[in-house]
């Protein structure tokens, strides 16, 4: 799933040899992601009160689609709470990031080592989004999202108090283009609102059945992490289920709010002030029967350094 040397990958995509750790290949890596979510999902963890009361419930993780439906809620609690801030003035701008997924040869690129030039490019793409909108309220929510190839590229969703146009954010791209190693200009352009390859759109936010107006930016951004409603990631589409593995493999985070949104994104705060019973977790049940639960440590999997990869990923 990866090449370079130095990289961390999970302990159940690689495997030792006589000269190195090595990684399996992106295949493989979907079919071992697949295992340790049908694992996970079967498996309760188990805690215990101060009076010897035991609760179990599903081990959380972020490919449930609970979890999924959960942060697609958070992004259209994102939007409706900028609408009763701002009004009518709330723009919303759509600046799209991407990565080459092949070499100079053509072959298709390790998904990780994709992955890792995509993000490269993050904070200096975030600077520039400053300087760019200095002196202006404005708050983004950026979310990683599969292409038909299971390649990842970045929707950055960027609500303005005010007009915007799309030439404002070129410096946006161009710090992308800058900091990203193969980012290619020709996915970087700006082009008019009839263009197909254009990677900034601005709207707007208005009611949808007026022209040029989008209901809610930041739910559409979720729909790309949300997938099919309910569905589990057995049932998604090869290219999510590629997508999943690569995130599940590099531990990355799939969507990156700034504080403001991330605080517009939280449930509303009770008041009212509630009896707090402390709970201790003692153990998990693996096929989620509480009369039989395992003790185990609680430490996170552990990480290896690889240093090859075997095979191309799917498609290559």
């Amino acid at each position: 799933m990866a090449k370079r040397d130095g990289m961390e990958l999970r302990d159940e995509l690689t495997f030792d040899t006589s000269r190195a750790v090595k990684a399996v290949t992106w295949d493989e890596g979907i079919d071992r992601f697949q295992s340790w979510y049908d694992d996970q999902r079967g498996t309760q963890i188990v805690v215990e009160n101060e009076l010897g009361e035991t609760v179990g419930f599903e081990t959380p993780n972020r490919f449930t689609p609970e979890y999924r439906e959960m942060l697609y809620a958070k992004a259209q609690s994102l939007e409706r709470g900028l609408r009763e801030r701002w009004g009518k003035l709330l723009h919303t701008s759509m600046v799209t990031l991407a990565a080459s997924s092949t070499d100079e040869d053509g072959r298709p690129r390790p998904p990780l080592e994709h992955l890792e030039d995509l993000l490269s490019s993050w904070e200096a793409v975030r600077r520039a989004l400053y300087r760019v909108l200095d002196g202006r309220e404005w708050e983004y929510l950026a979310i990683l999202e599969p292409h038909e190839s299971g390649y990842v590229h970045i929707h950055l969703g960027v609500f303005v108090k005010g007009p915007v146009v799309a030439e404002q954010f070129q410096p946006v791209l161009d710090a992308h283009l800058d900091n990203c190693p193969t980012a290619g200009e020709d996915a970087h352009q700006i082009l008019d609102e009839d263009g197909d390859e254009d990677a900034v759109r601005v709207r707007r936010s208005s009611h949808p059945s007026r022209s040029g107006g989008v209901e809610n930016l930041g739910a559409y951004l979720a729909a790309y992490m949300a997938g099919e409603y309910g569905a589990e990631p057995g049932e998604m589409p090869a290219h999510v289920r590629a997508f999943y593995a690569t995130m599940w493999a590099s531990g990355r985070q799939w969507f990156r709010p700034s504080n403001g949104a991330q605080e517009l994104m939280q449930p509303d705060s009770d008041d009212e002030e509630e009896s707090v019973e402390e709970w201790e977790m003692v153990g998990i049940a693996p096929d989620g029967d509480l009369g039989d639960v395992v003790e185990v440590d609680a430490e996170a999997p552990g990480r290896r350094l690889y240093r090859e990869l075997r095979t191309p990923p799917p498609g290559g």
